[in-house]
């Protein structure tokens, strides 16, 4: 019975290492069938190559439109500055390679420049080194550049710009006008009203101040004349009680006196009315 069962056993085992090869065997076979076997398109994905990477320049190049305008970028410029007894005109037209330019600035009476040719270009091409315009800068920017230079007052002059540059089909155009006289008159005159509102209530808020302080200080020297009033009433008041008592004391002390003199004197006349009695006695029995 044993040996049938130890047979059992081992069957069992054998069997089991044979499937396992089996399974081993058939999992290899597979493999290498798939190794073999062609693949097609659908079955891969081929990652194309990357494209060379173009290196970049260490500067970039700056536009056109962020740099200050040249000289060379004018086709036409015209600038008009007038009011104040100031005049300033500039002018430059550039047709292909010629260019034609003038410069004219006065101040009062006296002409301080009259620049023609090249000597005027030369002058604007200074300007636009120093003023720096650009084209996208705005109309303020541009005003108040051209202000700075010529150190003017705005509101007292007219201004008038336009500039035509050779790779912009557009004119640039700046103005300002000038202010109005009457108009600023009559701002000066309401700012001037405001001002003295202001001085008005500034002088009232000052003098209330003063009015209070003064308030004030009467009130404080009222409550110390009362307290020193006061202060001097109870004196005379303790003054007065102190005094009453003084005298209720001598009083009381006088009375005391008398009173001690009263007695002496009922003393001695019992004394004598006594020594009376007793000389009378004595003469009374002498009698007898």
């Amino acid at each position: 019975m044993k040996k049938k069962i130890a047979y059992m056993l081992i069957g069992a085992l054998c069997s089991i290492i044979l499937s396992y090869g089996f399974v081993a065997y058939a999992d290899h076979d597979s493999s290498a069938t798939t190794a073999d076997k062609p693949t097609t398109a659908s079955d891969t994905y081929v990652v194309p190559p990357k494209a060379p990477a173009t290196p970049k320049s260490s500067t970039a190049q700056p536009n056109a439109s962020e740099g200050p305008i040249k000289l060379d970028q004018l086709k036409d410029l015209e600038i008009k500055i007038a009011g104040n007894g100031l005049k300033i005109e500039i002018e430059l037209e550039r047709e292909q390679a010629k260019v034609e330019s003038k410069v004219e600035i006065i101040r009062g009476q006296a002409a301080e420049n009259h620049l023609t040719g090249s000597e005027a270009a030369q002058f604007i091409q200074q300007l636009l080194d120093d003023v720096k315009l650009q084209e996208n800068m705005n109309k303020q920017q541009v005003l108040d550049a051209l202000i700075k230079h010529f150190a003017i007052a705005p509101a007292k002059v007219e201004i008038n710009i336009e500039i035509k540059l050779t790779n912009r089909p557009e004119v640039l155009k700046y103005e300002q006008e000038k202010e109005n006289e009457e108009d600023n008159a009559k701002v000066q005159n309401v700012q001037k009203v405001q001002d003295d509102q202001k001085v008005q209530l500034a002088n009232k808020k000052q003098l209330a101040q003063k009015e209070q302080k003064k308030a004030l200080i009467a009130k404080k020297k009222a409550l110390q004349e009362a307290w020193q009033k006061t202060h001097k009433e109870q004196q005379a008041k303790k003054k007065q009680q102190q005094q009453f008592a003084r005298g209720d004391r001598d009083d009381d002390h006088h009375e005391g006196k008398q009173d001690d003199e009263d007695d002496d004197d009922d003393h001695d006349g019992d004394h004598g009315q006594n020594e009376s009695h007793d000389h009378a006695e004595h003469d009374h029995e002498g009698e007898d």
